[in-house]
């Protein structure tokens, strides 16, 4: 990374942003509070102290390897195949953004452990924990539709199931080409 650059962190640079916005008059700030989701902050607040939590205790060295030696028959698939199940299950049960935060460890332990590209498991772990097929309470889209299609847990295992099988078998198959 250039040094003269290092200081430009993600908080800077939306703090630039903002500054920016107010300047032009592009946004007020009563508008820049109201556009901030707080049900969503908080889960992210409360979200990365159990993730750090996770590291601490060697959880993520323990679940990484647990996951390889399950799955290391199918090579570096087998690993892709691993944390996306792991993203996708907890997905449709908790807030995905939540699952990030729990799971991003075990997928560095991963990478690292199986010499496997850290930016595939990434993208990997993303797209795992942003497929919400299988639930209704997954998502809150999924909710959304619920009353307007009046579907129902059943609709949604019936056809999600098969979604989350073909975005799995996908993601992991194109992390597994692309990033070898």
């Amino acid at each position: 990374m250039n040094h003269r650059l290092a200081n430009f962190t993600l908080t800077c640079n939306l703090i630039i942003l903002m500054t920016f916005f107010l300047a032009t008059g592009t946004m007020t700030l009563h508008g820049m509070y109201s556009a901030v989701n707080s049900p969503v902050l908080l889960t992210m607040v409360g979200a990365f102290p159990l993730g750090e939590a996770i590291q601490s205790v060697g959880l993520d060295v323990w679940a990484g390897k647990t996951l390889i030696k399950v799955f290391a028959p199918l090579g570096n698939f087998g690993c892709f195949l691993a944390i996306y199940l792991v993203c996708a299950v907890l997905s449709n049960l908790i807030s995905n953004i939540a699952v990030i935060a729990m799971v991003a460890p075990v997928s560095v332990q991963m990478a690292a452990a199986q010499n496997v590209p850290l930016r595939a498991m990434v993208i990997c772990t993303t797209l795992a924990t942003s497929a919400v097929f299988t639930f209704p309470i997954g998502h809150q889209t999924n909710l959304m539709v619920v009353p307007l299609g009046n579907y129902g847990w059943g609709d949604f295992l019936k056809v999600g199931t098969m979604f989350q099988i073909i975005h799995g078998i996908g993601c992991c198959f194109l992390c597994t080409v692309l990033f070898h």
